[in-house]
Order: C-alpha cells, then structure tokens, then sequence
C-alpha cells in the first residue's frame, strides 16, 4: 500500500479525476445518452462532473459532507441547457447513474490504495458525492420543469395572439362588412331597389362567409383553406367595399404559381386590412393596390391619398389591425412597413419571401 496521497485528498482526488471524465464521457457515448448528442448538454455535463469531484475533494478535508455554495446556479443553468435541447429528465439521471459508477469505481480504487484503513474514508467521499449529486438533479429538475412552463405559457400567449388575429380579421371582417352592406341598402331603397337588393345579397353573402370563419376557428381548422387565386380573392373583396365616392383600383402582376398557396392566403388578409384601414380611418378619395409576384419575393402596396395619421401614436394605442399585419408577415419571414403623415395619406408596404415554387406549378 501506498501513503503518500493519504494526506491531501486533493491529490488523491486529482489522480483519477480525467479518468473519472474521461469514463463518464465514453460511458456517455456508448449507451446513445442524449446528454451525449447535444453538444451543449454534453459540455455542462462534464463540467458538473468536475464540479461534484471539487465537492468531493472539499468533503475528504473538512472530514464532513460539503457541496459548492454556487451548485444552485450551476444546476439550474444546467436544467435550463437540458430543456431547450430537448433532453428528456430519464436521460439526464441516467448519465448522472453513469458518472456515479464511474467515479465510484477509481475513488474506490484509489482510497483503498492510499489508507490502510479505507472503509470511513469511502463513505465519507461515496456520501459527498452523492449529495452533490442528489442535490444537483433535484435544482436541475426544478429547473427544467420551470423553463418548460414558461415555455406552455409564451405558447398560450401565442395562440391567444392568434385567436385574436383570426377574429379580428375573418369575424370582425364579415359583421362590419355586413353592416355597411344593410346600412347602404337602406340608403339606395328610395331611389335604387334593385342596388339596395344587391347590398342585402353581400350582406347576406358576409354573414355566411362569417359563420363558415367562425366554426372553422372554433374547430381549430387553421389555417383556413388557401384563396385559390389572390387577384379574384381581392377583386371579391373589393366589390364588397365598393362606394361611388372612393376610387380603388388594383394591379396584379406576376406568377402567382410562385407562392405558396399558404403564402396568397396571408398576403390576401394582410392587403384587405390594410385597405379597410384606408377605407375606415383615412376617408381617401383615391386607393391604389398593387401587388408584384417574382420568383423570390412577393411585393404589395395599399396606397391612400386620405388623411394620414402619425405612425408612432398609432403604435402607442395598439391597434388590433397593425399589429395582425405585422405578425401575419412576420410569421413568414416576410415584413410589414407604414408611412405615413397626417394630411399626406398612407402606404402600406409588404414584402414577403417565396421559397420552393420557383420550378413548379400550383398545387390541386
């Protein structure tokens, strides 16, 4: 037997200590671990392994159990890199059973070597290990399951957004549509039956189109079916706006077999309310669309002559309406930009990517 490490357990720690690593992270790989497959999962593992050893070797001098004061900090920044890389709890115990064996194996080994009388001093550094351990999982599972909340939470979040873009755009749409449909039939009745019958009929038209967005909404049936075509969709839409005192004119250009059918659904949503807004709040005289369809990008404008407003006010109340273009956009990678001054009209500009239709025809 030998003696010379009996004396400083640092020493005898730091004899097996890249042994210890080195097993544990073979151990590691061998079983398929996925701690082991992220990368960023198998870098703190390894040091956590080295921060259970330090604990070790501060539990063979004080003669009594010791754990880190910053193990808190450690395990929770662990459990947090384990949960955004999807690594399952059982693997993370499973490699904390993996670095245990190991490091049970040469401590064992070592102390025996080193004491005469090793059985007080295996317990001592089995207990300390295993405290580090224990408490390391527990803050670290803590922790996990903290990150995943909050993880269901920024996902409700989310889809209470969603909710809100869907009624505002589809049900919000068709009632104010339907309203303005019998207020102007009540309008043209005197002079003009057969306009004001016209005006009931997309009326009644609104009301069905909403009940349909309504029990597709409450069904969870999103997205809705894509427009088949976006210029017939906006030239529908814009003959349910029609009035005799603005002027609205739309220009299409371009392959729409170039976007996704997807990608013309949301671009039609985005344009119709950026023309309600023009319409609702700009009182124009004039409203130009255009829309521009490359193979790489689709490109539309709404551009009103009508009363402007000042963006960053708008912002600061939080309108519905801005905000549901924007995320509509965003969603797809695309952008939503509005200039705008008050007296000077509005622009409304969207650019959105198209990727994969660039060879091929549209879907049937």
């Amino acid at each position: 037997m030998t003696h010379g490490a009996a004396g400083d357990p640092a020493e005898l720690v730091e004899s097996c200590r890249e042994e210890i690593i080195d097993e544990f992270e073979s151990a590691l790989r061998s079983t398929g671990n996925a701690v082991f497959s992220d990368r960023g999962a198998r870098e703190q593992a390894l040091r956590t392994a080295h921060h259970i050893l330090d604990d070790v070797t501060a539990t063979l001098r004080a003669g009594r159990i010791q754990v880190g004061e910053l193990y808190r900090f450690q395990a929770r920044e662990l459990g947090n890199v384990r949960a955004a890389g999807g690594v399952h709890p059982k693997a993370s115990l499973e490699a904390g059973s993996l670095f245990f064996r190991a490091a049970l194996r040469h401590l064992t080994r070592r102390i025996a070597e080193a004491y005469e009388s090793p059985a007080d001093v295996i317990v001592l550094a089995i207990g300390g290990m295993e405290e580090s351990l224990s408490q390391r999982v527990r803050e670290s599972a803590d922790s996990y399951h903290s990150f995943l909340l909050n993880q269901v939470q920024e996902k409700q979040e989310d889809e209470r957004r969603r909710i809100a873009r869907e009624l505002h755009d589809h049900i919000g749409h068709g009632v104010s549509v339907a309203h303005q449909q019998l207020a102007l039939s009540e309008v043209y009745r005197p002079v003009d039956a057969a306009r004001a019958g016209a005006k009931i009929g997309l009326a009644q038209q609104a009301i069905r189109e909403t009940m349909e967005n309504l029990r597709q909404i409450t069904s969870e049936l999103h997205p809705q079916i894509p427009a088949r075509s976006l210029e017939k969709s906006l030239l529908g839409f814009l003959e349910t706006v029609e009035d005799d005192a603005v002027s609205v004119r739309l220009d299409v250009n371009g392959d729409e077999s170039w976007a996704w059918p997807q990608v013309l659904d949301e671009a039609f949503l985005i344009i119709r309310e950026a023309v309600r807004n023009a319409l609702a709040h700009g009182r124009p005289k004039t409203v130009l669309v255009r829309v521009n369809i490359a193979p790489h990008e689709l490109a539309a404008s709404v551009q009103d002559n009508g009363r402007g407003f000042t963006p960053a006010r708008a912002r600061e109340r939080g309108g519905v309406g801005l905000s549901s273009m924007r995320e509509r956009a965003g969603l797809l990678g695309g952008r939503v930009l509005i200039s705008s001054d008050p007296g000077n009209g509005c622009l409304v500009e969207l650019v959105l990517p198209l990727q994969g239709r660039s060879g091929g025809g549209r879907d049937t």
